[in-house]
């Protein structure tokens, strides 16, 4: 008997289950069934319709799922809205406002009922008031200063950029938005640090350096040994003309990463514009070691030993800058600076300052920057209108033909030989044939 108590027991609990599902069956459906079922149908064609791009067929079955209930599908607020959005495209009729305000009630409707979309719905919400109408520029800062709020390491650049814009655009509005501006392209900057627009945004807003500086060297204090924070400080400082500081932040960057030819060179030019001219020689021509394609450090070369009247030496390096380069008219450029800047010295150290004493040395010298300049634009001819500006303005210092006459007796093969001290470095006669 034990054994057959067993298997009649279980059929009879499967024939009671059995029973209790057909009743189920055919009782009559419930409200909470019916509404599920219409939820599914409504969000089923209005996904497939949306999907397919037929949004006008899409659109009322999207606002039925928002209906029966607006919290389960979270995806229809913004497939929603992308219907309006192209109804607003397409369309050239007074339409197209009540289209975009219909979109800032679907972006509300899902702050609403999605919170933890909220960020994305207000950054929508903000492109459309500034994009979609007129003069509602105020109402976009709010919403774009609310998403940022919610979920500024979410955000997207471009979005804080059209914040910042929209702060610069409405200043006259408000005095605080410029203040604003500056400490959201701050943010900005830290969060983005390999992005160079936050750092051109504050370079347009801040116009006072020193003010550049103080939040170049925050941002520093907050980060010391950051690289990319200190570049940004060096750089700040020597655009404020603070030629130590900026200094001592490069030496510190080249101490780092000593083969980084471009803070190399930026050492170069602020040692150059503070007057060390000898370090800054040093550091050009390492820079030009890390980094050859950096000619231009040889006409700075230049430039630094004319600034030490070191004439010979400026001299040497412009003529093995040209054995190397000779399609290139610019160091023939510095050459002719050398010769000129020299005969100012001369003048000065021999003659006392008169140029009324200017005599035929001084002339002979002149005549060989103006050959330079003659030689540069030959060779380089987008050089011609500068370096034939520069030789007019010599014109009236050159030898003429009474001091070719009244010197005859130094005239050998067409050229004369400068005789005076303070020019025996140059070293060469100078044609004057065609003075003759």
């Amino acid at each position: 008997m034990r054994t057959i108590a067993r298997p009649l027991t279980l059929l009879m609990i499967a024939l009671g289950a059995l029973t209790s599902l057909v009743a189920a069956q055919n009782a009559a459906p419930t409200p909470q069934t019916q509404n599920q079922a219409a939820l599914m149908r409504n969000w089923s064609l209005f996904y497939e319709y949306q999907k397919n791009g037929e949004f006008t067929t899409a659109a009322p079955y999207g606002w039925n799922v928002i209906k029966l209930d607006p919290k389960r599908f979270k995806a229809v607020y913004s497939k929603l809205a992308e219907c309006y959005f192209s109804f607003y495209q397409n369309d050239s009729s007074a339409n197209r406002t009540a289209y975009a305000d219909t979109m800032l009630i679907i972006y509300d409707l899902g702050i609403e009922h999605v919170p933890e979309r909220a960020a994305a719905f207000w950054l929508s919400k903000a492109y459309a008031l500034e994009n979609y109408f007129t003069g509602r520029d105020l109402e976009a800062i709010k919403a774009y200063e609310t998403a940022l709020t919610l979920d500024f390491e979410g955000t997207d650049m471009t979005y804080i950029d059209r914040l910042g814009m929209l702060y610069v655009k409405n200043a006259d509005k408000d005095p605080t938005f410029k203040r604003k501006a500056i400490d959201l392209y701050r943010k900005a900057h830290e969060r983005f640090p390999d992005n160079p627009l936050p750092v051109e945004r504050l370079k347009q807003l801040v116009t006072d350096p020193l003010e550049m500086v103080k939040i170049a060297e925050e941002d520093l204090n907050r980060n010391p040994g950051n690289e990319e924070k200190m570049w940004y400080a060096a750089t700040a400082n020597r655009d404020a003309e603070r030629w130590g500081r900026a200094e001592e932040l490069l030496q510190a960057l080249v101490k780092k990463s000593p083969k980084n030819g471009t803070y190399w060179n930026e050492l170069a030019r602020v040692q150059q514009r503070a007057g060390e001219y000898r370090q800054a020689i040093g550091s050009y021509e390492t820079a030009m070691k890390l980094n050859p394609a950096l000619r231009e450090n040889s006409l700075n070369i230049i430039v630094c030993y004319r600034q030490l009247h070191n004439y010979p030496a400026a001299k040497s390096y412009a003529m093995r800058t040209l054995q190397r380069e000779k399609n290139w008219g610019e160091p023939y450029m510095e050459l002719a600076e050398v010769y000129k800047a020299s005969v100012e010295q001369c003048v000065k150290e021999t003659k006392g300052g008169n140029w009324e004493k200017l005599d035929i040395d001084d002339k002979l010298v002149y005549k060989l920057a103006a050959d330079c300049y003659n030689t540069a634009k030959k060779i380089q001819p987008d050089l011609a209108n500068v370096a034939s500006q520069r030789i007019a303005e010599l014109s009236n210092l050159l030898p003429t033909r009474e001091d070719i006459f009244f010197n005859k007796d130094r005239l050998k093969d067409g050229k004369m030989v400068i005789k005076a001290p303070c020019y025996s470095w140059i070293d060469e006669a100078v044609p004057v044939q065609s003075l003759q």
